[in-house]
């Protein structure tokens, strides 16, 4: 919604700030949930505006060279032409155009603002009730791509007894996906980690029938979500009994630290669900319950602790 109340739309969000965040391929900022939510759709926004302006502009570059093409066709219908030549240089030109479009179009905009606006928008939504007044929340966060060296951890090989099997190896990336922090109402400060790791098992093999050789690349990746409170002891008192099995708890001279983890991992929740040839799983999970299961990381600090009276 903008400040007048009417529905976001493409043509709005075209301007150059949200242009630099899609150049950086990240941001670093403090927002209120509300315009976090807001910045977050008009990324994704700006860049479906953009492909659109790319699609009308490709579709006009090959319209034109098969229009030559054609042209050509007539022309030498009653004269002597080259149309041979002239296929040859109109879809090389359009090739080229194609490619240097579509790589500019990569360089300055990303898909991974889709995530951060389904995902955290409705995180956001559920916690924004719980926060200080105009309280903002500061997120830092990276959505290039997790396979490249930067991210590289290890490198392995991989063995395997199957049929036509040549060689393999896996490849272990690890990225922090995003980082933040903000101020509760009863002066807890909340702050998070949410990494990537991925698993890029690349095999080379033999084909039963053809005997051709042949690469593949699996993938299994998993999420990382850990999330700290530090409660006030001014507000709160630690429980006498406290299950530490999926915690860690510690204190300091004003707060309670407790420390939980949520391990986003759909081959061991929904193995149904997992797709070995998909590097990225997490949108297997609904927005929505990734949001509920932050929540209750959220519940499961404060059952830690009963309030002063």
């Amino acid at each position: 919604m903008n400040k007048q109340g009417s529905v976001l739309t493409k043509e709005q969000f075209s301007g150059a700030p949200i242009e630099r965040a899609h150049l950086h391929r990240g941001f670093t900022s403090k927002k209120t949930p509300l315009k976090w939510i807001r910045f977050f759709r008009a990324c994704v926004l700006q860049r479906e505006h953009a492909n659109d302006k790319k699609k009308k502009e490709l579709k006009k570059i090959w319209i034109g060279a098969l229009s030559l093409i054609v042209l050509g066709f007539i022309i030498n219908y009653f004269f002597y032409f080259p149309v041979f030549i002239l296929i040859i240089a109109s879809l090389g030109i359009a090739i080229l155009f194609t490619i240097k479009i579509n790589s500019k179009f990569r360089k300055k905009y990303t898909d991974g603002f889709d995530f951060f606006s389904d995902y955290f928008s409705a995180f956001f939504t559920l916690i924004e009730e719980d926060l200080q007044p105009q309280s903002r929340i500061s997120l830092e966060a990276n959505v290039k791509d997790t396979i490249q060296s930067t991210n590289l951890i290890k490198q392995e090989k991989h063995d395997a007894n199957t049929s036509g099997f040549i060689s393999g190896n896996n490849y272990y990336y690890e990225k922090e996906i995003s980082k933040g922090s903000c101020f509760l109402s009863d002066g807890s400060m909340l702050s998070f980690n949410f990494t990537e790791r991925l698993r890029n098992r690349i095999i080379t093999k033999r084909g039963r029938v053809s005997g051709k050789q042949k690469t593949k690349q699996k993938y299994k990746s998993v999420y990382p979500f850990v999330l700290k409170m530090k409660i006030p002891k001014t507000k709160y008192i630690l429980k006498k009994e406290v299950d530490k099995s999926n915690i860690q708890l510690a204190e300091d001279t004003s707060f309670y630290i407790v420390k939980t983890t949520r391990k986003f991992d759909i081959k061991n929740e929904h193995p149904e669900k997992y797709q070995p040839y998909s590097s990225s799983s997490i949108e297997m999970f609904s927005s929505d319950y990734f949001a509920l299961e932050l929540i209750n990381l959220i519940n499961v600090s404060y059952s830690c602790v009963t309030p002063r009276v």
